[in-house]
């Protein structure tokens, strides 16, 4: 049996808990800021850059990626973090590629065996783009 009164202990320990309003991200023009961190996009990818030291920290193909590494870095500021997600977005950017060309070779291809292989290779790079896709949802998201 559940103890009630220890569960509304509980939640009024959560609500009372001091939060730093910082901390929840916010987009403002084409930016999106976390902490100290701000996300910014162009036609080349995302860029994430640190405002206290002024400096970019990273450029990534996703923005998925972007987030990450702003989240990670404003809440545990890891390097090995750091370099895993900048390992998972190059993942991310070459499977992504590789769907854009076998998509392109099945629309524009008139001998059944390339289409047939080309739509094979597709949904290999399609499942990995998405395996690596949910590995970045693992930092955003925890």
């Amino acid at each position: 049996m559940i103890d009630k009164s220890k569960v509304i202990k509980d939640l009024e320990e959560i609500l009372n808990k001091s939060i730093d309003p910082s901390m929840f991200p916010y987009k403002k023009g084409n930016s999106i800021r976390i902490g100290k961190y701000v996300v910014r996009s162009n036609s080349r990818g995302h860029k994430v850059f640190d405002c206290e030291e002024n400096c970019m920290i990273a450029q990534t193909f996703s923005k998925a990626s972007a987030l990450a590494l702003a989240k990670t870095m404003s809440y545990r500021n890891s390097q090995s973090s750091m370099a895993d997600i900048l390992n998972i977005d190059r993942c991310i950017e070459k499977w992504y590629n590789d769907c854009v060309f076998h998509n392109h070779t099945l629309k524009i291809t008139k001998d059944a065996v390339k289409a047939e292989v080309a739509e094979t290779r597709y949904d290999i790079a399609r499942h990995q783009t998405d395996t690596a896709r949910a590995k970045l949802d693992k930092y955003i998201y925890s």
